[in-house]
């Protein structure tokens, strides 16, 4: 990411893009339903990230994840 994130703050992002993306799910632990540690990152993940980072200049890391949950919510899911 440009510039670059701690681990935490990546941490942070991830957990919000986990719970309401699909294209996160694989991070999901299966068993405790916590961050996967193991999950791999890909080139493709980088921009929606960025995006939760851009907006987590302007608002809140809880902000950010209601807003994710409520367009999770509008969403129709297949």
């Amino acid at each position: 990411m440009k510039p670059k994130v701690s681990a935490r703050q990546l941490q942070a992002y991830l957990n919000i893009a986990r719970k309401y993306l699909p294209e996160f799910k694989k991070f999901t632990n299966k068993k405790t339903g916590g961050l996967d540690g193991y999950a791999k990152l890909y080139e493709y993940h980088i921009p929606v990230l960025q995006e939760i980072r851009s907006l987590a200049r302007e608002h809140t890391l809880a902000d950010i994840e209601s807003e994710f949950r409520q367009k999770s919510i509008e969403k129709p899911k297949n």
